[in-house]
């Protein structure tokens, strides 16, 4: 055997030593960050994963796992991103669609978590985890409708729901109101004709498919972003005022996450 072939055969067997020895510290490292999370220590459980990932950057048991300490010690974005990874690699791995649903959740996005329990529990239709996870998003969801028709009641229980449905009632009718204005006064008059009237047919359209995706929810929408708008409010109490503008915002938001996810489910199916 010549020098050369010597000195090679020496390199490949000294980085098969070198292999093997990475391969035992990070299976030690999991087992003890395993420990840890018996011990309810997951900051030092973490810590092990993560040392355990700078060997194996794509492991995706170590991932979900850390992914599960993360959520435990309420931080489900980060949950979210190794969960996220560990799909990079696995597309089907059933515990990292489980942990995406599970992060999703806690982020209280609720239409996503239920997208992700519904395909674990196709896949795997015996896994009570997932189908307490559909049960317990599907429950999420509802609530957060009632808590928005709650907000309704107060706002009528203050005594602005009569005016607020008027306004809106002037303002989709074609009526005179808006911000900064009143009643019979004349709109300023910006752009051309035809953008005006390529605006309003946009406008048309994109009102058209939000009926077609909330349905009864869309004049519960309308409601509330007039109500952000509209000049005329005036609480005798400034908590009240911020409170309830607030809880608009919020349900406009939600109503927007809803719409955009029924948008995204027509187009998959």
């Amino acid at each position: 055997m010549t020098s050369k072939k010597k000195n090679k055969s020496k390199h490949k067997k000294k980085k098969g030593n070198l292999d093997n020895a990475d391969d035992s510290l990070r299976i030690l490292l999991q087992d003890e960050a395993l420990v840890y999370c018996k011990m309810e220590n997951y900051e030092k459980a973490i810590h092990q994963y993560t040392a355990a990932l700078e060997l194996s950057p794509n492991d995706k048991t170590a991932l979900v796992s850390r992914s599960k300490c993360y959520l435990l010690l309420g931080q489900p974005r980060l949950a979210l991103k190794d969960a996220e990874v560990a799909l990079n690699e696995d597309s089907t791995y059933l515990k990292a669609i489980y942990q995406k649903a599970e992060a999703l959740y806690h982020l209280g996005d609720f239409e996503h978590s239920l997208v992700f329990y519904h395909r674990g529990l196709h896949v795997r239709p015996e896994l009570e985890q997932f189908r307490l996870g559909v049960q317990k998003a599907r429950e999420a969801i509802e609530n957060a409708i009632g808590k928005m028709k709650d907000t309704a009641i107060l706002i009528q229980q203050i005594g602005w729901g009569d005016k607020r449905q008027a306004t809106v009632a002037r303002t989709v009718n074609g009526g005179d109101v808006g911000v900064g204005g009143s009643r019979g006064s004349t709109p300023a008059v910006t752009g051309s004709t035809t953008r005006r009237k390529e605006a309003t047919a946009s406008a048309a359209t994109t009102k058209s498919q939000s009926k077609m995706l909330l349905r009864e929810l869309c004049v519960d929408k309308e409601y509330l972003e007039h109500l952000t708008i509209d000049p005329n409010i005036v609480s005798a109490i400034q908590e009240n005022d911020n409170y309830i503008l607030s809880e608009a915002k919020d349900g406009i938001s939600f109503l927007n996450g809803r719409e955009e996810f029924w948008k995204q489910q027509k187009l998959i199916n």
